[in-house]
């Protein structure tokens, strides 16, 4: 598949999403904060204050500390907790750039609503319309996430599947991190929650980050496909 994707943009070149046709119509936000590389505070002209998830995107996890200290303080030196950190970390820090370099501010198409944490579900554009999920995947640093995915337009999945494919293929951000020392955002978090649950037994906690190691080399050597790893993946965390 990467073959093919880097054949098609050595032929087109570079690809670049266009600017949206409606893109004046979109209501402007002021950032208050910027939480993480897929996360947002804004505030409406109204000053009505809202958190905002980027659509089809989920970027690495930053350490949270509250309920999650204890466990992120007993993998202090576990590789998928730094390189997911580290890349977390970077991810938020271009964000915070990318808004600043918009003057504090953003333009919001809501998808959706998200009930359960309070937040709306947004394609997010920079006021020069800059679509913002676009530029952190051609950086590496952040991945398509399917459970968003299939309401996404054909031209914008197209374009953002393009963008992925030329970050792996090019080793940028996150892409330049082995298996064995980097697993996808949503996998990870379904990793914390389970040790977060085995804090008091570190024996049980123990065999499980053992069990995920092999797991983890397993796909880095190509014994498993994505689909295979993450299929067992989920099996170790019941």
């Amino acid at each position: 598949m990467t073959d093919r994707i880097s054949a098609i943009l050595k032929q087109v070149g570079s690809i670049k999403p266009p600017v949206p046709v409606d893109f004046k119509k979109l209501e402007t936000y002021t950032v208050k904060k910027v939480s993480d590389a897929d996360t947002l505070d804004a505030i409406d002209k109204k000053g009505n204050e809202l958190t905002v998830r980027f659509v089809y995107i989920d970027a690495p996890e930053t350490a949270k500390g509250w309920g999650y200290k204890k466990v992120e303080d007993l993998n202090q030196s576990n590789p998928l907790y730094q390189t997911q950190f580290h890349w977390g970390e970077a991810g938020t820090n271009r964000l915070q750039e990318l808004v600043e370099q918009s003057q504090g501010k953003v333009k919001l198409r809501i998808n959706d609503t998200d009930s359960r944490y309070n937040r709306v579900i947004c394609e997010v554009y920079l006021l020069d319309g800059t679509f913002v999920q676009y530029e952190l995947i051609r950086e590496g640093l952040a991945l398509i996430y399917y459970d968003y995915f299939n309401k996404c337009p054909r031209d914008t999945a197209i374009l953002l599947l393009l963008a992925e494919a030329e970050a792996e293929r090019q080793q940028k951000g996150l892409w330049q991190e082995p298996k064995t020392k980097f697993i996808v955002p949503w996998l990870f978090r379904a990793m914390k929650k389970a040790q977060k649950n085995l804090v008091q037994d570190p024996k049980t906690h123990d065999q499980l980050v053992k069990q995920i190691q092999k797991l983890c080399k397993k796909l880095d050597t190509g014994k498993l496909t994505d689909n295979e790893f993450a299929e067992q993946f989920k099996q170790l965390m019941k």
